[in-house]
């Protein structure tokens, strides 16, 4: 078998216009950017993983440009939802793209899950997601798995990330460690690179194709780093190498004063 392909890129924050920034960053540029990158990588035709808020607020014209976006660069894509999303909203106009929950990459899996929450920023795995997390488990009949999901279950040690941990992370370590057969976690939602463990499963986060937060702050802030994203390279043996690029000719900054978002 062959070595699989992915790249993660995740909180594209897309307006309802292509004018639409956040913490001064344009973000359908960014992501642009952050495509032609892959591109110029060699990348290009990995399949791309987007986890989680794609919009910034659920809006149907941010997902119909993104649909466009990823046709024009002929990209094959897979998604789920952050808490700046609706999946129902997404899958009515990511009509290219039609949600994927479960998806066979010759000895791999994937695995996607909704960690968000209506009107909350923190994560949480809900029932039916843990029925999902266990029916997905039987469906894939791969020899190791890559599970994805918009919140991180563990911490960052930046007080107000972290009270939007996911709260019942606990339950879903059960299932998943369990399984025996999942290798790695990847996350969005933090805006920052990160890699560690939770329990003994690897869990790897990417920065955003736009702003990227501070790292080891109490309160919110923005980092100066450039846009970003993160690339997978799934060995038949069940290794993963693993990395990530930030842009380096992109020049708009970020407004370091921002005081949310």
């Amino acid at each position: 078998m062959e070595i699989v392909h992915l790249t993660q890129i995740t909180d594209l924050h897309l307006g309802v216009d292509a004018s639409a920034t956040l913490g001064g960053i344009p973000t359908q540029a960014s992501f642009e950017a952050v495509l032609g990158a892959v591109d110029q990588q060699g990348r290009g035709k990995d399949r791309l993983i987007l986890t989680g808020d794609l919009a910034s607020d659920c809006q149907p014209a941010a997902y119909q440009r993104l649909n466009r976006l990823l046709k024009v660069h002929n990209k094959q894509a897979v998604w789920l939802p952050g808490n700046h999303d609706k999946a129902e909203v997404m899958a009515e106009y990511l009509v290219d793209y039609p949600y994927q929950s479960v998806t066979e990459l010759g000895a791999w899996g994937l695995l996607t899950l909704d960690s968000s929450q209506s009107s909350k920023p923190g994560g949480h795995i809900s029932d039916k997601q843990l029925r999902h997390v266990e029916q997905g488990l039987e469906t894939l009949l791969t020899d190791f798995i890559l599970v994805a999901m918009h919140h991180s279950p563990v911490l960052l040690h930046s007080a107000w990330l972290d009270t939007q941990q996911i709260d019942n992370h606990h339950r879903l370590y059960e299932l998943l460690h369990a399984s025996g057969r999942v290798k790695a976690v990847i996350t969005g939602h933090v805006h920052q690179q990160f890699e560690g463990h939770w329990g003994d499963i690897p869990i790897y986060s990417a920065p955003s194709s736009c702003v990227q937060f501070k790292q080891q702050s109490d309160e919110f802030a923005l980092s100066d780093e450039p846009p970003g994203y993160r690339w997978l390279d799934l060995y038949p043996d069940g290794h993963i190498v693993t990395g990530v690029e930030f842009l380096s000719d992109f020049h708009p900054r970020p407004n370091l004063s921002c005081a949310g978002y």
